[in-house]
């Protein structure tokens, strides 16, 4: 798990969330409206279905926001549930990245590449 989620708010602009992903080479970014609560995620393939080559304009692509991308509710897990859980939440919502809630406060982002992660270092 990231436990240094990056976070952006809903009114955003594209550029700004842009930079952020690619200063951090991630996928995904949690979307907060306060500082602990969790509005939506904004994600690699959100960009991409947002982005249409023959409806796309500079203007429309200026004045995007991350509110107008990303995915509202997101599927949430909590840092106690068993990993498994998590693997299966994954896997059932069709989704690469879980944000950790706990108590209704960010704690961390679960990705897909967390995984592979762990058990590429895993002995055995």
């Amino acid at each position: 798990m990231n436990r240094n989620p990056a976070t952006v708010s809903p009114q955003a602009n594209l550029s700004e969330a842009l930079a952020l992903m690619a200063e951090r080479k991630l996928r995904h970014i949690v979307v907060m409206e306060s500082d602990a609560y969790v509005l939506g995620i904004l994600s690699d393939q959100d960009l991409a279905l947002y982005y249409d080559p023959v409806q796309m304009t500079e203007e429309r692509w200026r004045q995007a926001t991350v509110g107008t991308m990303m995915t509202r509710k997101p599927v949430t897990i909590g840092s106690g549930a068993p990993i498994r859980e998590a693997a299966r939440l994954l896997l059932r919502s069709a989704i690469s990245a879980l944000p950790v809630v706990d108590n209704g406060i960010l704690v961390g982002v679960l990705s897909d590449r967390d995984f592979t992660r762990y058990f590429a270092q895993a002995e055995g």
